[in-house]
Formats: C-alpha cells, structure tokens, sequence
C-alpha cells in the first residue's frame, strides 16, 4: 500500500514538474497569426521568397521548365536554400538549378529553360524577357 502511494506521488510530482504554462496558453494563441509565422518560418533566411515563388508560380503552368537563378555565389552560401525551397513551391514544374553542389555552372539547363525565376535580381539576361518583377525578384521568359 505505502508503495501504491509514493508510485502515484512520484508520477505526481514528475507530471507537475513538467507541466509547461504554453500547453495552456496554446488555447487563446491567434490562429492567423501563428498560421502565418508557420506559413513564413522555412523561409526566414531569405525574406521575400515565398511571395516571390507563388508570383512565379501564378504566372506559369505545370510542366513548364524553370531555372532558378539567385545572387548568392556558391551551393552551400544560398543557393542551395533557395532552389530546394522553389521546389516546394513550383510543385508541376520542372525546376532547374544554374549550379551544382560543386558549384560548377550548369548552362545545359539554362538551354533548358523556358523561363528564368531570378530571385533577388532585377537584371536582364540575354535571351530571355522580363514577364513579371516583383519587389524581391523578376520572371523571364525565353524569348521567341
């Protein structure tokens, strides 16, 4: 009987101790906000892009071959966050990275490319016509 009692006056204390004031405060958080912090949080690091990627993503069609082009210099310095992350967001579309993770140059699928998501750059690039710019960004198409 005495160790009935202290099993339940250990799990008491253990359940007390690691009760937390969040798994009540849970319940009066704003769904909006907190939707949209969630929403935002897998692209901290690079401010704009998700807006960026779904004004891409609006203005070309499943199947559509798109390059990523950034202006961070190297695989493991950027560019790799911002290409994985387009993948998630141009879901349909074949998404075509300008450098490997060795960071060589691919220009086989800049010929590839229908279009050009230029993350981060306004600049104009041979070949291609600006269809869109945003405040983070510019969509180019090949030209005709």
């Amino acid at each position: 009987m005495k160790q009935r009692a202290l099993r339940i006056a250990v799990a008491a204390a253990i359940a007390a101790a690691a009760f937390q004031p969040f798994y009540l405060k849970i319940f009066a958080v704003s769904r909006a906000g907190m939707s949209e912090m969630l929403r935002e949080m897998p692209y901290r690091k690079t401010p704009g892009l998700r807006l960026f990627l779904e004004g891409v993503r609006a203005r070309t069609r499943n199947g559509d071959a798109i390059a990523i082009a950034t202006p961070y210099s190297g695989w493991d310095y950027g560019y790799d966050y911002v290409y994985v992350r387009s993948t998630y967001v141009l879901t349909g579309r074949r998404v075509l990275p300008l450098l490997d993770a060795a960071n060589r140059p691919q220009p086989q699928n800049l010929a590839a490319a229908q279009f050009v998501a230029a993350y981060g750059m306004h600049a104009p690039m041979p070949g291609f016509t600006a269809v869109w710019s945003g405040p983070d960004g510019t969509l180019l198409r090949r030209a005709p």
